[in-house]
């Protein structure tokens, strides 16, 4: 089992997402010209990004209604080097993939996990590598300890998304070898799991490892299982976006200059080790 990551943050609880928010951060570079036009995106001088913010450190929402985190940084910072104004657009994951494929947003910055299937309904720039996670209650009533204890217990999970695909795959190999059942308890989003969670509605919440930790650093929350079906995690963009090829080559440009690496040391998060570009199917390395 991998080692849980930790880092010290700030704890500023994370509101949920309600309906869809927009907020553009900074004006677009006066020193350079963008290489994206009018036609390439969704507003002109403009790069749109949808995140789903509350998932604290990554992304969240702080005390004075901002949109911060991890990600959010990253964003600006991509988009500062392509000339263009970041602007950043809060909703619920399951509309991430229609809007960008629709054009509504260029791209998705919200830890989306690399699967060949989704790579098949949009183009995937890995950039990041995260493990699916397990919080409890603080002193983990139910002595939660490796994955064969989630039998028999109620795991609340942000629908859709690759957490709960995990779980949802883990309940059906506990049915096969007889195991109690794991229920999979679905949210419309993270906050509303890690409510049901404090509530004791549920016996643990699914999401990423670096998201566990922080909230483990709340002190209410511990993390009881991780390094769960580590797999890498992209930004995703519209089938054949030259946003996609764009914005691959200043994550690579990023990763050859130290920023990426710095941005993940603050975080213990761990960059992807592959080429950084655009995938349409399984990955290679």
């Amino acid at each position: 089992m991998r080692k849980i990551i930790g880092f010290a943050v700030a704890v500023i609880t994370a509101a949920a997402v309600t309906g869809c928010s927009s907020t553009e951060e900074a004006a677009a570079p006066k020193d350079c010209s963008p290489t994206l036009g009018a036609a390439d995106l969704a507003e002109e001088g403009t790069l749109t990004m949808a995140t789903n913010a509350t998932l604290p450190p990554m992304q969240y929402v702080d005390a004075d209604g901002e949109v911060i985190g991890m990600r959010v940084d990253l964003g600006k910072e991509i988009a500062e080097r392509l000339c263009l104004a970041p602007k950043f657009v809060n909703i619920e994951f399951d509309a991430q993939i229609p809007g960008v494929q629709s054009g509504r947003w260029d791209m998705i910055d919200t830890g989306m996990f690399y699967t060949p299937a989704r790579a098949e309904t949009i183009d995937l720039v890995p950039y990041e590598v995260q493990a699916v996670s397990i919080s409890v209650p603080s002193g983990n009533p139910e002595s939660i300890a490796d994955i064969d204890d989630l039998a028999g217990k109620t795991i609340g999970v942000e629908a859709p998304g690759y957490e709960f695909d995990t779980l949802t795959e883990l309940a059906a190999q506990f049915a096969a070898r007889g195991k109690p059942a794991l229920n999979v308890q679905t949210f419309k989003t993270n906050a509303d799991a890690y409510q049901a969670l404090s509530a004791g509605q549920i016996d643990g919440a699914s999401i990423v490892e670096s998201v566990t930790s922080f909230y483990q650093k709340d002190g209410r929350f511990e993390t009881a299982v991780g390094g769960i079906n580590e797999a890498p995690l992209a930004m995703g963009f519209a089938k054949n976006s030259k946003a996609a090829t764009e914005v691959a080559r200043v994550l690579t440009e990023m990763r050859a200059d130290g920023y990426l690496p710095d941005l993940f040391g603050q975080y213990s998060v761990t960059g992807y080790a592959g080429d950084i570009a655009v995938r349409t199917g399984p990955l290679d390395s």
